[in-house]
Order: structure tokens, then sequence, then C-alpha cells
């Protein structure tokens, strides 16, 4: 059975960015007050060019000033969301922080400078990458990001070329550095996909005392009197329960044998050439799907962790949590596709982080709103709406039904209304909105809402 956890929920006050960003420090009044106008501006339209998302003339040319001015450090806005997440995060038992790196393509984009190849020579698209770390409950709710880094290549990436550069001067190394990022941070687990099984990471953890769940791809060295390879040792070891999964990203369960061990992790060779060089202990989790449907392909993860796996529990909620590290690639598509960062021309890469790390922060409010009328479905609107926003629902009258009359409106209540705005149909057997329903709706709920507030105004 999936493990659950309580949750805190965390109001958001009216004017969403001056609670988000209310620690930002730029050392200039005047631009951190356009960033926060930018960003209501921006997160009423995510999908919308600058100038359609702007009020006015006037608003859309301050944007593009914003933009193209150097006092916009990028470190500081993510700081002053850090802020907010590490709030968020002191009520949890457990968060789990989800690295990934995601590629935006600005191939159209010709006149943009400081750009760099993403892709393969042949076609050689241009553009940059961006890794990111966000914090997410057991449940999945995003409870915001903790690092980001947005970066080009100089040149394509070349494994051979890399052999002889030390860690810290290979792109790999931005798995490591998280980590001290987190350290000091109790009830943090970091999580990665395959590409973050390097065996510095998990030596460098363990000497920050950070703690981590991360995909295996490589058949390591173990210590072991019988076995000297990992997958080898778990394919002779007899398995210690079954558990059945939805797979992530698929549409069917899969029924999967479950083994587990506590291992040392032996050096590899670029390591032992070093003095004092040891093993790292650690414990594997491996699941291994059984009883495969006819034309599908077989799932198998093993996972290496550092939080102890005494039991057949230990191990399904080492499972669990691994599933929700996909939540990162969900977030990845939002700013892709919600926010349609790749269409925005800048024309040059400087400007373009900066654009790209403000959407970081709405991409998750708006990855946040889907998520938590899911966890916490009967908190009050107010949680994720302001009063207009609340006041313009009620008055629609093709939402009398999903709204109630007396009693207060619910973050259910008002997801469902504005993801119906977006096309979801809301029938019986329907699953939960998405994300892509609810940014279109909230984009029409915010041109409805500026109507709203002008009508009240004039009224008062």
């Amino acid at each position: 059975m999936e493990t659950e956890n309580t949750h805190s929920t965390v109001k958001v006050d009216s004017g969403w960015s001056l609670r988000e960003f209310q620690t930002l420090n730029l050392g200039d009044a005047r631009i951190e007050r356009r960033l926060r106008k930018v960003a209501e501006d921006l997160s009423r339209q995510p999908s919308s060019p600058i100038n359609q998302a702007s009020s006015d003339n006037a608003a859309t040319k301050a944007a593009y000033r914003l933009f193209q001015n150097e006092k916009l450090a990028c470190d500081k806005i993510i700081a002053a969301h850090r802020d907010q997440t590490l709030a968020r995060m002191k009520g949890e038992k457990v968060v789990l922080c989800n690295q990934d790196t995601t590629s935006l393509n600005f191939s159209t984009h010709k006149a943009t400078t400081g750009l760099g190849p993403i892709g393969d020579r042949k076609s050689n698209p241009q553009g940059l990458f961006m890794h990111s770390t966000l914090a997410v409950t057991p449940q999945g709710l995003p409870l915001g990001v903790l690092k980001l880094k947005c970066y080009s290549r100089a040149g394509h990436n070349d494994p051979e070329a890399s052999k002889g550069r030390s860690l810290e001067d290979k792109e790999s190394y931005r798995w490591i550095e998280t980590l001290e990022d987190v350290r000091g941070i109790p009830n943090v687990v970091m999580q990665g996909d395959r590409e973050n099984d390097i065996y510095e990471y998990l030596d460098e953890a363990e000497k920050l005392n950070v703690k981590y769940n991360i995909r295996s791809c490589n058949d390591r060295g173990i210590n072991n009197p019988e076995h000297s390879l990992l997958q080898t040792f778990l394919s002779e070891s007899t398995p210690k329960g079954e558990i059945e999964i939805e797979l992530p990203g698929e549409s069917r369960r899969a029924t999967m044998e479950v083994r587990y061990s506590q291992i040392e992790i032996r050096p590899p060779t670029r390591i032992t050439k070093a003095k004092n060089a040891k093993g790292v202990n650690c414990w594997v989790v491996q699941v291994k799907e059984i009883n495969v449907p006819e034309g599908s392909t077989p799932v198998s993860w093993t996972l290496l962790t550092n939080v102890p796996v005494m039991t057949i529990d230990d191990a399904i909620e080492r499972v669990v949590w691994y599933k929700r590290r996909w939540t990162i690639e969900e977030y990845h598509r939002i700013v892709k596709s919600g926010c349609a960062v790749e269409k925005c021309r800048l024309e040059t890469a400087e400007r373009l982080v900066r654009y790209i790390t403000l959407f970081a922060v709405i991409a998750w409010r708006i990855f946040w709103m889907v998520h938590i009328a899911r966890t916490d479905p009967k908190a009050p609107a107010e949680v994720v709406l302001t009063n207009s926003e609340i006041g313009t629902l009620t008055t629609l009258k093709r939402f009398k039904k999903l709204l109630p009359a007396e009693n207060p409106i619910t973050v259910h209540n008002a997801i469902i209304a504005i993801a119906c705005l977006g096309g979801y149909l809301n029938r019986k057997n329907d699953p939960p909105p998405g994300p892509t329903a609810l940014w279109r709706g909230w984009q029409q709920l915010s041109a409805m809402a500026e109507l709203y507030e002008s009508i009240d105004d004039g009224c008062g």
C-alpha cells in the first residue's frame, strides 16, 4: 500500500507575488515592484507573449526593460521564492527534492545571441538547458523550486574530451553541487534519474549527511564475498515480496517483485587511483515486473538510497517516493508548453534566462494549484484565488451548480470551475483536471476578473 503523510496548507494572499517575493532584495525597490507587477501580468496569461500579457503599452515597455536590466539577478529571484518554499516545507515529515534537466529550443530565433547546441551535430538545434530542483511532498504537492540553473553549452557534448577534466569542470557536476544547497535541511530526500548515478554524488551525500533515493544506471562493483557486481547479486537473491503500482506515464498497472539489501559500492578506478579511497555504504531496492502483458516492455527499477531499508514496507516506500520523481518532468512540461517560454524573443540568452527564471516560479504556482485541489480539496478557495477571482466565478451562470450558494467555496470547487473554463468536461468518470485545462481556464478567468474589478471600482 502506498504511504501518505500529512501536510500543511499555506494561504497565498491576494496578489500572490507580494507573498512569494516578499524577501526579494535586488537593491532597487523600483525594480522589485516592477518584478512583482510583471509576475502578476504574466501569470494571468502564462502562454501569451509579453505584449499581450501586459496591461497596456507602457506596461509592455516596462516589462522589456525589466528583462534587459542587469540588476534583475536570477539567483536573487530564486532565493526569494526559495524562502517561501522552505517555509512550506517546515510542516512536512518528508520532502522529496527531485532534480532533472530539460532543454529549451530557440532554434527559430536566429537573431538571439548566447545560445548553444542542445542536440546532435546534424540538425544542430540551439538553445539553453534548465536544471531544476523541485520540492514535493510524498503525495505529489509541489512546494517550490529550491535551485535553478539555466546555461548554454559552448560546444557539443563530447564524452571523450571530458575524460581528463576534473569533476567540477564537467557538466554532470550540476547534480552534485545541489547537495550543498540542501545541507542541514532535516526532512529532505534528494531524488534523480539514472543520469544522477554518479559515484562522487553518493560519496558527497554521505559526507554532507544528505539523504538520497536515486535510480541506478551502472552495474556497479560491490564489496560482497559471493558477487562482485550489483546486478548479479540482485539476480541471485530471493524476492522478498510483491507490489502492484501504476506506472508513471503509462496507462497500466504492473506487478513487481521486490528485492532489497544493504550493500557497499566499490569506488570506480578513477577514485581508487587516489589515496584513502573507500566504498560507499547504502541500500539497494529493486522492483522487477512479472507477468508482463503481451506487447508491453517489462519495467525494472534499481534504486540506491541511504535512507535505511529494514523491512518490505521500507522498500515499498522508497519505490513510492521514486514514482514522485516524474513530477519534475510534469513541471518542466508546464514551463515549456503551458508557459510557452520557447516562443519568447528577447534577443539575448542573458535576457531569456531572466525571463525563464521568473516563469520557473509562475509555472510552480500553476502546478501547485493543480495539486492542492487533489491533496487538500476542502481548503477555502482563498488559498489559491483572490477575492476578485472568486467574485468573478460566483457571477458566472454556468457555474451555479458547481459553486455552493451558502457554504464557503472550496479549492476543489474553484479549480474545477477554472478547468471547465479551459475545456474540462467534468463528467462523472473523468480524471481530475490537469495543468493544460487549468492554464487555459486561468487565462479566461484573469481576463474576466479584470473586468469584474473595473466594474466593482466603478460602483465603489
